[in-house]
């Protein structure tokens, strides 16, 4: 599952102590051994890499081969820890390479804290600029924008993630009509569905996951006003415009719907599982929004194969059909790294090489490198029809939102969704009114974007 776990707040003050104000630091764009981009980079000498990775993604047999292939290199694994990586920060000692996702970026690059790889890639003959997926732009930054400018990481694998998972064996005669795998459709044709199936089929008591159980809820939006030209915030990003802005108001009030009918998975209507995967493989839960990366689940899986399809990407409002990763789980590697050079030897196999390969071929994700895209497993119904699905949606991929540099986030969670969930339940159960949980939304939001912005 492709998550954000390095999401602790980490205040500007240990920052700047530990991290970038340190005498000696590494600016962005150094390379301690490559001053440009046409350099050669030289081989790394004895020494050792320090990677913060979960061993679900970087397994102990990998980490074996990698040290086979470079004896000269030691791979110190750490496990992911959010406090951790804070104590480690604030002491000037973050780990070589960690890994993140696009809602984390502005924040590392705007305080120096990430390497610019641009050099690397391009005296690479296994990590192509050319032959990376848009994905990868989440990595770039510059000016206060994502998507331009250097390159400071790649994504692992990612998704196209507002596509939709469909359990067919639950719509079997209700007479409902479901989309096929490319077919376009709306999100009023979704909300058309699932209220039909909560009427026909009174044994499904979970119909839809909606962004996460609404852990990724400001970013599902993000993706639908992008898609009317809209935005949560202003350039500046110092605020949140949610109660006098239509389109936001609009988009939260749609998704809000499914909890107020208690059609979703939210503490109006909580699942004991947390979250719709193993629901959606036991055949408990109707439809579930995540990307390519959930055809995973159904590996292994006989029942959930047969049943399972996966559907493009609802279009919101009539606007553009998008359909843009909203994690962008990758890796990136810090300024402060001693030595650049071992530290890119990991990243680069890591991204490249065989761990890139096996990541394609178990169908966890959408490979970084478009040449990988050969890869993906078809050996089953589900395989194939999630492939078709993936091909179509990708031209609608190439979309790169535009996360605030001041919402540090909380685990998987911004502050906006944090207070999303905090005041869900009341608003569900009609204790507050729609308008009244907007206002303490946008009032927490913008509360944690003053902190943000002091640091």
């Amino acid at each position: 599952m492709t998550t954000d776990p390095l999401g602790a707040p980490i205040s500007r003050r240990a920052l700047v102590k530990g991290a970038i104000g340190a005498a000696g630091v590494a600016t962005v764009g150094s390379l301690a051994g490559a001053s440009s981009a046409g350099a050669r980079i030289r081989r790394a000498s004895a020494t050792k890499v320090v990677v913060m990775a979960t061993t679900g993604e970087l397994s102990k047999a990998q980490v074996e081969q990698f040290q086979k292939l470079n004896p000269n290199i030691e791979i110190e694994q750490i496990p992911v820890d959010p406090a951790r990586f804070q104590a480690m920060m604030a002491a000037g000692q973050p780990p070589d390479i960690w890994r993140t996702g696009a809602p984390l970026v502005p924040q590392w690059a705007s305080r120096n804290q990430l390497l610019n790889l641009d050099p690397f890639f391009a005296n690479s003959d296994v990590v192509r600029p050319a032959d990376l997926t848009p994905a990868n732009d989440y990595y770039r930054f510059k000016n206060g924008k994502q998507g331009v400018g250097p390159r400071y990481g790649m994504v692992k694998d990612w998704s196209p993630d507002e596509t939709v998972w469909i359990n067919m064996d639950l719509f079997r005669k209700t007479g409902i009509e479901i989309p096929g795998p490319t077919d376009k459709w709306t999100y009023e044709d979704l909300w058309e569905i699932a209220n039909k199936l909560k009427a026909k089929n009174k044994s499904v008591k979970w119909i839809l996951d909606v962004a996460n159980s609404y852990a990724w809820i400001d970013r599902h939006v993000m993706v639908q006003l992008a898609a009317v030209g809209g935005s949560l915030y202003p350039k500046d990003f110092k605020r949140i415009n949610i109660t006098k802005n239509k389109a936001a108001l609009e988009a939260f009030r749609y998704s809000y719907g499914y909890s107020r009918r208690k059609m979703d998975l939210s503490p109006a209507n909580p699942n004991p599982d947390g979250w719709s995967g193993p629901g959606f493989t036991l055949g408990k839960v109707a439809m579930t929004q995540y990307g390519y990366w959930f055809n995973g689940m159904m590996t292994g899986n006989a029942k959930a194969s047969s049943f399972a399809r996966m559907l493009t990407a609802p279009v919101w409002k009539n606007g553009k059909a998008l359909d843009p990763t909203i994690t962008a789980t990758g890796w990136v590697i810090s300024a402060r790294t001693k030595n650049p050079e071992a530290a890119w030897e990991v990243f680069e196999w890591y991204m490249g090489k065989q761990p890139a390969r096996e990541r394609a071929a178990g169908g966890w994700g959408v490979p970084a490198q478009l040449s990988l895209l050969d890869r993906l497993p078809e050996a089953t119904a589900v395989q194939r029809n999630a492939k078709k699905t993936l091909l179509a949606e990708l031209p609608k991929s190439k979309v790169v939102l535009q996360y605030n540099p001041y919402l540090v986030g909380l685990g998987d969670s911004t502050a906006v969704a944090l207070a999303y969930q905090k005041y869900l339940l009341d608003a569900a159960n009609g204790k507050i009114s729609f308008d009244e949980f907007m206002k303490r939304v946008e009032r927490d939001s913008n509360i944690a974007i003053e902190v943000g912005q002091r640091g």
